[in-house]
């Protein structure tokens, strides 16, 4: 079994999962054999960022690596999506600190043009997002980028860069059963001007699984969870209303001889607003829990229940929760950016 692939833009094609790079941060040499094997399952789409450590340096390899080890044909599709990530204090970037991380990321991953650069603005209270999405359009008319995108922007700043010439290509936006804020207005805007959604964190940090299944809640003990996707969790209800929503998954991966966690991604590959999905898997070993979602799908019935189960959804827009200057999400940001 292979991960299909998706065009998301005009004659840019890449798998329907995508390999994201949180989890190898730090990883060199020792990453690059389990790279490949998600490479040889058709997973052949890598997300990293300026702001992983070593991350577009382990791309650079993986990208070596395959050219000596894999046939042509496979290296050929191999797609690297990287991002320039703005600080979320102080002032905000010139456009020579813009061209300079591009440089660096093209050195770093070894190329002449990068296949996608997603600009991430956690803050906008920094000035100058309309300015930077200038710059990398510039960048990319001088061929040092082929797409670019953005990271969890909701309408009101896409039509900012939008009405500013930026040629946005794609928005990155988190969707989960516990966070479908991009299904208020995002998804609908983005489809009718031609902006593909991607989407991340369909496990909500692996709080969608049953190693939370009739457990306690973790807030208030010593026991290591996800503060911002338990923040997301009382969102839409709280505790009990997301223990509702488990069983729920629980009683359907049962007649489909699937897990919760299963159930949970293949509901986004089938109705999530984005084609691409972005997932963590810390190792290629995890790829037989992750290929049958390809294999089966949910039926009306599954999906009338898991509707009445599901948390109840926002009304805020993509990226409102996150940019809440004391919200637990945007505490976590700032340690991870600076």
């Amino acid at each position: 079994m292979t991960v299909p692939e998706i065009e998301i833009a005009p004659g840019y094609t890449v798998s329907r999962l995508i390999k994201g790079g949180w989890q190898t941060i730090g990883r060199a040499d020792d990453a690059v054999d389990d790279l490949l094997d998600f490479v040889r399952a058709g997973i052949t789409t890598f997300e990293t960022a300026d702001s992983y450590d070593g991350g577009e340096e382990l791309m650079g390899l993986l990208r070596t690596t395959a050219q000596n080890r894999l046939p042509a044909d496979l290296n050929r599709k191999i797609k690297i999506h990287s991002r320039f990530t703005a600080p979320t204090l102080g002032k905000g970037p010139t456009a020579r600190d813009i061209t300079k991380s591009i440089d660096r990321s093209l050195k770093r991953i070894g190329v002449e043009r990068l296949d996608l650069v997603q600009l991430q603005w956690w803050n906008l209270d920094v000035p100058g997002l309309v300015e930077a999405g200038a710059i990398l359009a510039e960048l990319q008319r001088q061929g040092k980028i082929k797409l670019v995108g953005v990271c969890n922007l909701g309408v009101d700043d896409l039509v900012t860069l939008l009405d500013a010439g930026v040629p946005v290509a794609t928005n990155q936006v988190h969707y989960s059963l516990i966070d479908r804020r991009a299904d208020n207005q995002t998804a609908a805007f983005c489809h009718a001007r031609g902006i593909d959604l991607m989407t991340f964190a369909p496990l909500a940090g692996g709080f969608l699984s049953a190693a939370w299944l009739d457990a306690r809640d973790p807030v208030g003990s010593d026991q290591r969870f996800s503060r911002e996707f338990r923040a997301l969790i009382d969102t839409g209800g709280g505790w009990e209303v997301f223990q509702r929503l488990l069983s729920t998954l629980h009683a359907i991966a049962a007649r489909h001889n699937l897990s919760i966690a299963q159930v949970a991604q293949r509901w986004v590959l089938q109705r999530g607003p984005g084609q691409a999905i972005l997932f963590g898997a810390s190792s290629a070993d995890r790829l037989k829990e992750t290929l049958p979602i390809f294999a089966t799908s949910l039926t009306d019935q599954d999906l009338a229940e898991i509707e009445k189960a599901a948390p109840a959804r926002s009304p805020l827009d993509v990226g409102d929760i996150e940019r809440a200057p004391d919200s637990i999400m945007m505490q976590a940001i700032k340690e991870h950016v600076g």
